[in-house]
């Protein structure tokens, strides 16, 4: 059990402030005279405020079971409860957790190996009747390496094994609040009575009810490899890995008649349903490779990760086929084609009508994607991979050379094949807003033919600055993101028995970037600037 407390003491006092009356003697400013505010004074009271508490209730308990019978079959078993539970001032609902874990394992001489993990989880935020549920995973290996038919022939195998899981895990870390499952009901006066102009209170429903709302699942699969080869000096593994999220919650107009919503005045009967299924697809990979080159000790690693997302199922209903955002990415950017600047106001008239704004020559022209002969939001295409959730492609690399007393390590990142859009306000800007570099080739009539920014304007700029593939670009970079020279100069304290052990180092980070967007990848706005940061220290034993 944890209780921590806190609050503010202070004596509040007033004081007296003064304006300075300036005049001027012979050419000098002179304060003449103070008007006086206020006075000093003190009450010798002391006040406390702020007051503010957490309590936390936690319990843990494991039960564990290993025993190996006739050298060759184990078996294993682990149940496990854990649980908390955390109120805090001025906040209503009590933050809770309960999980019960059970884990049952076979394996016969360290060769075939099944595993059964389960987690039977609780939930507050979910509707009584359904705050309960069982998240079972089954795994399965096979050390392939131990076979007779694997020792002929395959002297560079050391070890390799085999892998398949599959599981269906409940969770509610992707669900917003609590009651969500109950209709919200409010009282408003925004109701036309039938004097004119004059309203009466009503209540209003926000959402409907669904009594029968459950856990979002994961159904994941994964299939690998882990193995040991030429002598142990080469560590290698990979993994195919779908995961499949199914039933996440959302709150859709689309799923219900229209007259379930009102604008105005605002009402809804509206639940929030398990509806959204998303999926994650991809592979994953680790190469870990040792070797002593004479008197040079070699560690070089390799870990990558490619993934691709889908969004499978989603409320939505659009007039064109090609704006469903269901069989797209999730982390999909959306917007409009551009097709260049607007080179006249002949090439204006001779377009479609544009919705966003009086437009100009030196404006944006966009792509009329559905042939209306209107540009707006229906002709908002996919783009491309935001990479929200991390890059599509991602390789982390590192490099250890000792020799001697001398080590070099290198670590480096490298992150491909998603998109970024140039939207803050260095990019779009307008008005009598700060101007930055970037607008010094704006278009105008002797720079049409090279420009690569609009034209400028000081009122209202809402075409140009839009979500469109115009402001588009590639975040891959190359990273090199840490360096670090270290020397052991132990032994020439081999004398000494106060310090135990003594080096010096040289690091850096963040030290290079390679990429084709620099200028962009390396550029905060509204936020501290980005820092390659070096540092020499000692460490030493005693």
């Amino acid at each position: 059990m944890d209780y921590a407390t806190a609050y503010s003491l202070s004596y509040n006092y007033d004081y007296a402030t003064y304006e300075p009356i300036w005049n001027s003697y012979s050419g000098v400013d002179l304060i003449s005279s103070l008007n006086k505010y206020g006075n000093d004074a003190t009450s010798g009271t002391q006040n406390a405020s702020n007051s503010w508490y957490r309590q936390t209730i936690a319990f843990y308990g494991l039960f564990s079971y290993d025993q190996t019978f006739g050298n060759q079959n184990n078996i294993s078993a682990e149940l496990v409860a854990n649980g908390y539970q955390q109120s805090e001032s001025q906040i209503y609902h009590r933050v809770s957790n309960a999980n019960l874990g059970l884990h049952l394992g076979y394996n016969y001489d360290e060769k075939y190996y099944v595993d059964f993990n389960g987690a039977y989880v609780h939930s507050a935020k979910l509707p009584e009747k359904h705050r309960e549920a069982l998240s079972p995973t089954l795994s399965l290996a096979w050390r392939i390496s131990k076979e007779k038919f694997m020792h002929s022939g395959t002297g560079f195998i050391n070890d390799l094994k085999l892998t398949a899981s599959a599981g269906i895990l409940n969770t509610d870390l992707d669900i917003s609040d609590y009651y969500i499952y109950q209709g919200y009901y409010t009282v408003n006066g925004s109701w036309y009575g039938w004097k004119d102009g004059v309203g009466f209170q009503a209540t209003e429903s926000r959402r409907g009810d669904n009594p029968d709302m459950r856990f979002p699942k994961r159904k994941e699969i994964n299939l690998g490899f882990e193995g040991l080869f030429f002598n142990s000096s080469l560590q290698l593994n990979g993994h195919f890995f779908r995961s499949s999220s199914e039933g996440n919650i959302i709150q859709a107009a689309s799923l219900f008649p229209s007259y379930f919503t009102s604008y105005w005045p605002v009402s809804s009967f509206i639940p929030y349903v398990n509806y959204d299924n998303d999926l994650r697809t991809g592979i994953d990979f680790g190469m870990d490779y040792h070797k002593m080159l004479g008197k040079l000790d070699v560690n070089i690693g390799l870990n990558g990760t490619y993934y691709n997302t889908k969004a499978t199922q989603r409320a939505e209903v659009y007039e064109d086929d090609y704006q469903y955002r269901q069989g797209k990415n999730i982390d999909g950017i959306w917007g409009l084609q551009n097709l260049g600047f607007f080179e006249s106001q002949q090439d204006i008239d001779n377009s479609p009508t544009q919705s966003f704004g009086e437009v100009h020559p030196g404006d944006i022209k966009y792509k009329d994607q559905n042939g209306d002969g209107v540009i707006n939001s229906q002709d908002e295409v996919f783009l491309g991979k935001g990479g929200w959730f991390g890059a599509p492609f991602t390789i982390g690399m590192n490099l250890t050379l000792t020799y001697k007393k001398l080590t070099l390590f290198l670590y480096a990142i490298g992150r491909y094949g998603a998109y970024g859009i140039k939207n803050n306000s260095y990019y779009w800007v307008y008005g009598d807003g700060k101007y930055s570099e970037v607008v010094r080739n704006r278009w105008t009539e002797a720079t049409k033919a090279t420009a690569t920014y609009p034209r400028l304007t000081t009122g209202s700029s809402d075409n140009n600055f839009r979500t469109s593939d115009f402001w588009m670009y590639k975040t891959d970079r190359f990273d090199l993101s840490k360096i670090q020279l270290n020397y052991d100069m132990t032994d020439l304290l081999r004398r000494k028995q106060f310090v135990k052990a003594l080096s010096v180092y040289i690091s850096g980070s963040n030290i290079l970037t390679l990429a084709g967007q620099n200028d962009v990848l390396e550029l905060n706005i509204g936020s501290a600037p980005q820092t390659r940061f070096y540092n020499i220290g000692v460490q030493a034993n005693f």
